[in-house]
């Protein structure tokens, strides 16, 4: 594998931050949690242990490259294929960051390793700090975020209501809503009273669309998400696209209106994926895709036949 160069990545252009300027503190994907709608995909280090993911030399020169490129972006952020305060140099990659950039620095955390006094003090020194937290319970935050096991939800929570007491700039905490496990009424109930516990200054609501981790994972409605805007009120606005959200959303229906055509026409024949092609109108790479679902599901078996793969419900 090539040495890298630099950690840092973008301008990207950020819905919250403006042109934000990435720099990577930690390789794909090295994380405390394994979040069931992750982007990046499922966690492959699960772990708490801090150490030197990428060492000082590599960091102090990205930060360096940051501060010549400091008119192209709005904001430098520390971010990463995981959880950027696991690496050890964090505190003082901070500490050089505000140093020596003048616009504003922020941080995407998941917020479990802010129980490390050094960890949380630095966060105290940045600018936005964009932490995650999508459950009012340690049930839910556990079926949602997956975490490594020493990470305990009330430590979170109380550790994010003494970062904001503490901190010198901003916290904009990021709820992710995942339809049928943190968006019912009992689950906003709680959700609403750890949010007004830790009083962040905005609370910021996403759901999924881009592909999750964990495929099952489906995403609320925009209309739910106003919903519980007004219920969470005046500190809460919407962060994603609602044309992207309902593209998504309608993607998903057709995909599962696809599925149930094609388990109808197995359950009656076992058919090759030419066959279901021709019988449905589906593209064959489609199809392909469906059926591997159905098989890694245990609900579609593979026989061949003639030198032919049938489908077989």
């Amino acid at each position: 594998m090539a040495e890298r160069k630099t950690l840092l990545f973008g301008p990207v252009k950020s819905r919250r931050l403006g042109k934000s300027l990435g720099i990577e503190m930690v390789p794909r994907k090295v994380c405390t949690m394994n979040c069931i709608y992750c982007e990046v995909g499922k966690t492959t280090n699960f772990t708490s242990e801090r150490k030197e993911y990428y060492p000082w030399d590599l960091i102090e020169k990205s930060i360096l490259q940051a501060k010549e490129l400091e008119d192209n972006f709005d904001v430098l952020t520390f971010t990463g294929s995981g959880e950027p305060t696991l690496n050890i140099n964090f505190e003082k990659a901070v500490a050089l960051a505000k140093k020596i950039i003048k616009k504003p620095v922020a941080v995407l955390t998941n917020a479990t390793l802010l129980y490390i006094p050094s960890v949380r003090k630095a966060l105290t020194e940045v600018d936005i700090v964009l932490p995650s937290l999508d459950a009012g319970t340690s049930e839910t935050f556990k079926k949602i975020n997956k975490p490594f096991p020493q990470i305990d939800f009330k430590s979170v929570v109380e550790n994010l209501k003494k970062l904001r007491e503490e901190m010198k700039g901003e916290m904009w905490l990021e709820v992710l809503f995942v339809k049928g496990l943190n968006d019912s009424e009992e689950e906003l109930k709680a959700l609403k009273s750890v949010i007004d516990y830790i009083n962040p200054h905005k609370v910021q609501l996403n759901t999924v669309v881009r592909p999750p981790a964990f495929e099952k994972t489906q995403p609320v409605s925009f209309e739910k998400l106003e919903k519980i805007t007004e219920f969470l009120r005046e500190k809460a606005e919407i962060i994603v696209h609602k044309k992207r959200l309902e593209t998504k959303i309608s993607k998903n229906i057709k995909k599962e209106e696809m599925k149930e055509k094609i388990l109808n026409y197995i359950k009656r024949r076992p058919s090759t994926v030419e066959e279901l092609s021709s019988a449905l109108g589906f593209e064959k790479k489609l199809i392909k895709s469906l059926l591997t679902e159905f098989i890694s599901e245990g609900i579609v078996k593979e026989k061949i036949h003639e030198k032919e793969t049938f489908y077989l419900a």
